[in-house]
This record gives C-alpha cells, sequence and structure tokens, in this order.
C-alpha cells in the first residue's frame, strides 16, 4: 500500500515508535478517534473535554513545548498533515473521522523521526492509517452495531429538599417565607439517561487486481444533560489500482462526514446546584411557563436562572460538513527498483455552521436585547506533495542505506464570519468576517545508515516558510540527529536465550514553529453562552518571531524469553524559549493586546512501557501491559517586567510564574481557626491589609499512567483498561460558589448550597480561596469488555460476534467534585462524563 510504504521509512528507523491496531484501541461506544486513543500511549495524555456528544479530547504530549500554543502532537492521516486547528466551535479536529475506518495508529516519539515533519511536530507525531482493501481478499459485507445506555455517575452533593428547608427553618428562622412547597431534584430535571446507537456496514475486496473497500457508518449519540445530542453520516472509499506490474500504484481515497451536535447551555449544571430546591420547575407565568424569582414589579431576577429553562428555552445547534480526499501515486523505477518515487493530492475542506437562539420569553433573555448568534467557519486546504524514498542494501560493506528527500506546498483558505442580532429590531444587529489566505513551501528529508545491520545513524529536516511573506524571521525549521545501537546482535549476546531483544537510542532535535493561540480563527463569542470575545491573530502576521524548542532522549529497548516480557525505558529532556504570551495595554478607554516571544519552559520525562504474556497455551491466552509517565516541568521565563502572568476567561485562577510549574493556580491562601474551620473572608494579607494571592499546585499531572488486559478461551475474549494520573489537583469552583449559606430580610430568594457548608459554615462565596483546591488524583475503569464468538451461524452463511461493554465503569478518587479530570483544572460545574453500558453485534459476509 502506497501510504504505509510512506510511514514504514520513520517507523523503522525509530524503535520508539509504537504502533497500535485498531483491535487493540478502546471498545465500547467510540464515536471519535480520540476516544479511540486515550490512555493507550506513554508520554500522551488525553483528557476529554466533558461528557457533552461529539466532543473530543485533550491532547498533549509530555507536558508540552509551548505555554499558550498547541501542545498535541502533529496528525498524519494517510501521509497528510492534517492542520492542527479546530474548524469547528464544538466538536474536535479528529471527528469527522469514523473510528472504525482505522486500521492502526502509531505515536513517533524520538527527534530523529519527528523532525521529518517540521516545527509542529515537536510535540510528536500521530500516524493514522485507515483501512483498505487486499489484493488476496474474496468480497466481504460486515456489519456492526452497537447500542448503549448513559447515565450520570455520580451526583453533585447538594442539600436535597426535605434538608434544605430543615436547613433554613434551624438557622434563618425570619427567612421561612421564602420556602416553597415542593421538592424537586434539580440535577435529576437536568439528567436523563442516554440511549445511543452506532451503526457500520462496509464492503471490501478487489475487482481483479484491484483492491476496494466502501464504508458507511452513522452515529446518533444522546447525551445525559437533556437537549445535548450528536449525529454524523460518513462514508469512506478507498481504491489501490496497480499498473506495470505493481510498478505502478494508486492510492485513492475519499472520506466524507456530516455531523449535527446539539449542544445545551452548560451553566444549566452550576445553575441545579444552586437553584432553591424548594420552587416547582413550571410555574403560570410570562417566562414561557418557567418558575423565575421576580422582583416586586414582576421583572425577572437575572442571578438566577431555572436551570430547565436554560437547556429548553434555547436552541444551541451547529452543522459541520467534512470532505477528506486524496490521490497518492507511486512508481518504482523498472531500471532501480530502491528508488520509488511519489506524488500525493490531497483536499480537506471543512464548513461548520453555529446558531443560538434565545427564546423570546426566556427570563434570562431580558437582560440583553441580542436573540440569535451565529458563527460559520470555512476552511480548505489543498496539498501538492512529491518526494523520492531509496531502501539500499550495500553488501560489499554490510550496510542498508534509507534516504526521504521531498516537497510540499499547502494552500490554505480560511473564513470566519460571526453575527449577533435581534431578529426584530436591526438597530442591535452586529457582526465581522475575516478572511485568510496562506501559502506554505517545505522541503525536507531524511537519512538512515545501518552498518553490520545493528548500528544506525539517522537523521532529518524540515524547512517551512510563508510564500506570502519574504521575512526569515517566518521560517520555520526543524532538524535532528540520532543513534541508534541493536545490543542484542553483538556476538557477546547473540548466544542467549534470555534476551530477545535489547537496543539503545539516542537523539537530539531543534525545532521551530508560529503558534500563535488561535492563529487560523477568530470569533465575536465564546461558545453556547455568548459572552464577548475577541481572538487575536486572524491570520499570519508579518513580524511574529518563532517558538524554539530544542528536545534530547534516551531510551532502551527490550524483550525477554522470546519476547513474552517485553517493553521499552525512554528519558526525554525539552527546553523551550520565545514563546509566546499575550499582554493587554490601555488603549484609549479599552484594552488592546499583543503577543511578545518572552517564555521559556523546561521539561523532564521519564517513561516506561511494559507488556508480558502471561498465557500463551492453544486457545487461550492473556496479557497484561503498563505503561507509566513521570512529568516534571518548569516556567523558565515570562518576560522580564512581570513576576507572574495571570490568566483570564476560562483560564481565570491560573498563573504563570518562573520557576514554578506550567498553570500552576493563583489563589488566596485562607486561614483557618483553631478547630480547623476556614475562616470567614480570612485570608492571608499583606502588611497594609491587602489579601495576597500566592501559586500553589498545578493543574499537570506528575504521573499519569494506563493498566490493561488481554485475554482469551476458547471463544470466549476479555479486554480492559483501567488509567489514572496522579500529582494534580482540581480547583473545585463549583464547590465554591455553593459551600456557603446566608439568608437576611433583603434577600428576595434563597439559594442551594453543597452540603460541604456543614463543615465550613462560610456565609458567602469565596470563588478563590485556596481551601477549594483538592488533589485530583485518579484511577478509572476507561472500559471492560467482554466478547463471544459464536462463529459460522445460519447456516454457515456467516460469522456472528457479540460482546458487552462497561465504559467509565468507576472512579476512584478522593475528590469531592462529581468528576477529577477537568481540562483546565478549574471545575465550575463541567458536564461530567457519563457511565456508558453497550452490547455490541458484529456480522460477517
Amino acid at each position: 500500500m502506497p501510504d504505509s510504504a510512506n510511514t514504514s521509512q520513520e517507523t523503522r528507523s525509530s524503535a520508539i515508535a509504537q504502533q497500535v491496531p485498531k483491535e487493540q484501541l478502546n471498545k465500547g461506544l467510540v464515536y471519535n478517534t480520540e476516544q479511540l486513543l486515550i490512555g493507550q500511549f506513554a508520554g500522551l495524555r488525553l483528557v476529554p473535554s466533558g461528557g457533552s456528544p461529539g466532543t473530543g479530547a485533550e491532547m498533549v504530549m509530555r507536558s508540552g513545548t509551548s505555554l499558550l500554543g498547541n501542545n498535541s502532537p502533529l496528525v498524519v492521516i494517510d501521509g497528510v498533515l492534517l492542520d492542527p486547528f479546530s474548524h469547528s466551535l464544538h466538536a474536535s479536529n479528529l471527528s469527522w473521522l469514523n473510528a472504525e475506518d482505522i486500521a492502526t495508529v502509531s505515536l513517533l516519539k524520538d527527534a530523529a523521526a519527528t523532525a521529518l515533519y517540521g516545527g509542529a511536530a515537536a510535540n510528536g507525531v500521530l500516524i493514522i492509517t485507515t483501512k483498505s482493501g487486499r489484493t488476496s481478499d474474496k468480497m466481504r459485507l460486515l456489519y456492526n452495531a452497537t447500542g448503549s445506555v448513559s447515565s450520570l455517575r455520580k451526583k453533585a452533593d447538594i442539600f436535597s429538599a426535605a434538608d434544605f428547608r430543615e436547613l433554613i427553618r434551624e438557622r434563618y428562622t425570619d427567612q421561612q417565607h421564602l420556602l416553597g412547597d415542593y421538592d424537586t431534584d434539580w440535577q435529576d430535571e437536568i439528567y436523563r439517561t442516554g440511549f445511543s446507537m452506532m451503526h457500520n456496514l462496509n464492503l471490501s475486496g478487489a475487482l481483479g487486481t484491484v483492491p476496494y473497500r466502501i464504508a458507511a457508518g452513522q452515529v446518533n449519540q444522546n447525551g445525559i444533560l437533556k437537549a445535548t445530542r450528536y449525529k454524523r453520516n460518513s462514508l469512506a472509499i478507498n481504491l489501490q489500482p496497480s499498473l506495470l506490474q505493481k510498478h505502478l500504484t494508486f492510492n485513492l481515497s475519499l472520506h466524507s462526514s456530516g455531523q449535527a451536535l446539539r449542544l445545551a447551555d452548560e451553566r444549566a449544571i452550576p445553575a441545579a446546584m444552586a437553584f432553591d430546591p424548594t420552587q416547582p420547575v413550571y410555574a403560570d407565568n410570562n417566562f414561557g411557563g418557567y418558575f423565575t424569582h421576580t422582583r416586586p414589579d414582576g421583572s425577572a431576577i437575572g442571578s438566577q436562572i431555572n436551570p430547565v429553562s436554560l437547556l429548553e428555552q434555547k436552541e444551541n445547534r451547529e452543522e459541520i460538513q467534512t470532505l477528506y480526499g486524496q490521490a497518492h501515486m507511486q512508481y518504482r523505477l523498472h531500471f532501480l527498483p530502491v528508488l520509488t518515487t511519489n506524488y500525493r493530492y490531497a483536499h480537506v475542506k471543512s464548513a461548520g455552521d453555529y446558531r443560538s437562539e434565545v427564546y423570546p420569553e426566556m427570563a434570562y433573555r431580558q437582560n440583553s436585547p441580542i436573540d440569535l448568534i451565529t458563527h460559520r467557519l470555512k476552511s480548505d486546504v489543498t496539498y501538492y506533495e512529491t518526494f523520492v524514498t531509496l531502501d539500499q542494501a550495500i553488501p560489499a560493506i554490510s550496510s542498508m542505506l534509507d534516504l526521504k528527500v521531498g516537497l510540499l506546498k499547502t494552500k490554505r483558505e480560511n473564513e470566519s464570519k460571526s453575527t449577533e442580532e435581534n431578529k426584530n429590531e436591526l438597530i442591535y444587529s452586529r457582526g465581522k468576517r475575516i478572511t485568510t489566505k496562506q501559502e506554505n513551501l517545505s522541503y525536507y528529508g531524511s537519512l538512515g545508515y545501518t552498518l553490520h545491520s545493528r548500528y544506525t545513524l539517522k537523521g532529518s529536516f524540515r524547512n517551512l516558510s510563508d510564500v506570502n511573506y519574504d521575512e526569515d524571521i517566518l521560517r520555520q525549521r526543524s532538524i535532528a540527529l540520532g543513534i541508534d545501537w541493536d545490543i542484542k546482535k553483538e556476538s557477546f549476546l547473540a548466544s542467549t536465550d534470555v534476551i530477545s531483544l535489547l537496543k539503545f537510542r539516542l537523539d537530539v532535535g531543534w525545532f521551530s514553529k508560529v503558534d500563535e493561540p488561535n492563529r487560523f480563527r477568530t470569533a465575536l463569542w465564546t461558545p453556547v453562552q455568548g459572552n464577548p470575545i475577541d481572538y487575536g491573530f486572524a491570520g499570519p502576521q508579518s513580524l511574529v518571531d518563532t517558538e524554539r524548542t530544542r528536545q534530547k532522549s534516551i531510551g532502551l529497548d527490550f524483550g525477554l524469553m522470546d519476547n513474552r516480557l517485553s517493553g521499552n525505558l525512554g528519558y526525554f529532556q525539552t527546553k523551550s524559549s520565545d514563546l509566546f504570551i499575550p499582554f493587554r495595554y490601555s488603549v484609549g478607554s479599552g484594552y488592546g493586546s499583543s503577543y511578545l516571544a518572552v517564555g521559556g519552559l523546561s521539561v523532564s520525562v521519564l517513561e516506561t512501557a511494559l507488556h508480558y504474556h502471561v498465557v500463551q497455551k492453544g486457545s487461550a491466552n492473556l496479557k497484561l501491559g503498563l505503561h507509566t509517565t513521570v512529568a516534571r516541568n518548569e516556567v523558565t521565563s515570562i518576560g522580564d517586567f512581570v513576576h507572574k502572568y495571570t490568566f483570564s476567561d476560562n483560564d481565570y485562577g491560573l498563573a504563570l510564574v518562573k520557576g514554578e510549574p506550567a498553570q500552576v493556580f493563583d489563589l488566596y491562601r485562607h486561614l483557618y481557626d483553631s478547630n480547623g474551620k476556614p475562616i470567614q473572608g480570612g485570608y492571608d494579607r499583606s502588611k497594609y491589609g491587602y489579601a495576597i494571592k500566592y501559586p500553589m499546585g498545578s493543574s499537570q499531572p506528575k504521573l499519569y499512567y494506563g493498566i490493561s488486559s488481554e485475554g482469551a478461551y476458547g471463544r470466549w475474549d476479555m479486554s480492559l483498561l483501567l488509567r489514572g494520573a496522579a500529582g494534580n489537583q482540581v480547583h473545585n469552583r463549583a464547590n465554591a460558589q455553593r459551600s456557603w449559606l446566608y439568608a437576611n430580610d433583603q434577600m428576595e430568594y434563597l439559594s442551594n448550597a453543597n452540603r460541604s457548608y456543614l463543615a465550613t459554615g462560610l456565609i458567602s462565596a469565596h470563588t478563590e480561596s485556596s481551601h477549594f483546591l483538592e488533589k485530583a488524583s485518579f484511577l478509572r475503569m476507561e472500559y471492560l469488555q467482554l466478547g463471544y464468538n459464536a462463529g459460522r451461524v445460519l447456516g454457515n452463511k456467516m460469522e456472528m460476534r457479540v460482546n458487552a461493554t462497561a465504559q467509565n465503569a468507576f472512579v476512584l478518587a478522593r475528590y469531592s467534585g462529581q468528576d477529577p479530570e477537568v481540562a483546565n483544572g478549574i471545575d465550575r460545574g463541567h458536564y461530567p462524563q457519563p457511565r456508558t453500558f453497550s452490547l455490541g453485534l458484529n456480522l460477517t459476509l
């Protein structure tokens, strides 16, 4: 297959590249690629964005190489370097790709292999190979279906209506008149049991000498938060004709998908924790029939919003269309078969259309004249690539030479258009439209020289420039060198049967990239909630410096007892400089922002991976796997003019401080009385009486790991994955906002509280208090699957397999919130990951 030939050179020269076939990746209701990869690779941490259907996960490789830029691995699909920026406000950058169409996933880590892909590969390269037909295959029709039921794993620990009523009568007797007569569990009102179905049908085989595969998939997922839903229809076609006795081969592929997301205003989650449980859901009023706290004049009190109203009186939808296609031609020269020429044309087109509409009678609507927000994102990326590969044996000196050189031209066109309006009054309407065009040209190469089949010298580079500008400052470069030593093939180990594999590797690489946050997109409003915000750069800038990273690694791969026990050990060190940090400054009566390349970051990581065949006898087998990542990072610079950089917007409460880990929490240090209770308003203060914020903790774990097992006996098979993290913290902002209770004569309503109020006794919110910074170590059962192969059925006409899967069955953690996994470490009451049980059916004709 052409694309496997394209990637084989990198994976062959890099022993640390870990390849996982689709059958060994995550199981159950897996609707996107990120979910497929969670917990599979040492060094790669994937944090789900939440439990909302259709959303992906934040991918971070070894604590990253940037403070505010992209820290995800570069994704390469069938040889095409994917644009790292999502063209959707909510769906992930890989959500268009049906996980069922994936054949294998490889992760390149060492610099000598990743430098071939440029500065964007400083965080590794994730190589995805999609499925195709084979010349030897007969026509096969495969169908699989998965039905699932999802539910809330853990409720927020707030007072029930009965307990809240008793608490008010006991502590605030004069405010009993504000209590209602209902027993409403607001969490039950906003959450539901979600039912989902996933279907996949594919036809594969060969027409003469032309392998083919045609696949169609459909996902219909209902979230556990009411109103949330995700649908995707996908189509994949792959043809691989060949001519001239397979000297000339083609790989023609097409992937098309249409996604539809029904989104919820997730403020309903913290609202359900706060709203008075003695009040009803519905009422006879002017606010659409939803109970609303009102003032004496009948106007709604905007600080208290009915959670169900937030879900049912707003419609938030996004539709995304994606088309991905490529034609890859490969010619192996007749007169020099070791030399192969390649040409690839690829095109990726994406369009996202987001729409948020507020019903006119909604109580929240009275605070703003805006009732419709739209955001349209369009992207066209075209790739033209040509490259040559050489695999030449040199028997005279017992050597092997691998060479690859190529040229890639990329054209991008992006359009971002936002509007907000009142459908009845044009005076309140406004909009913004930005279009950008960019053309990149890169040339690259890799070289591997192996002597006596055991000593390898390898290197790679890529140089990229933006042809729209002549300044050298915009050029992105990467270059790396490495050595491999196959110790097992040395004479002193050749005769031993205990050691079956022993390889040593050493790499060093330098990377530079332009990585402004949100470089290729702009938005006027944050998704769903509608708070005004302007992202920084909307396109390439002529005077932007590059972020720079130096990476070193050393590793050992081993196998014992005929590889019954195998694994690898790797140590990585990266030092990054000239990292972008946005600084705000006054402009007239407002503010502007400027990105300064003053940041620095140092990261040290130790990775281990072990695989052990416990049983391997006849039809019985059992394998165990373990991988761990120990990471340490330190901010080495944030500029000479500030001692602390504080984040804003969704990351408010985090900071960058020189000498501290990246993304430390920036909180007031709470003081306690002699009984260990937090003092109301009791913060550590300066000599002038001002409360002082201190850097503390970190949202990034010091250790993350995965434990896996696969086994089979006869027709039965089993697999499981446990994963966890340790050494990080989460600021439980949702608890901080509700761990208090107070009522007086001026109050027009009552708010519920978290049960932690019984321990704190606070009478106001302490949203930036260190008291609510909690340890977030956890162990999660990612999935447990049991399968049965029924063999040939229906008169030997088809094969059938059935399976049952539990996902997120339990989480062991001391964290008091609903879920200890929060992307930025600040839990405001985010959409929790559901517990899911599913049944699957696989039929093969």
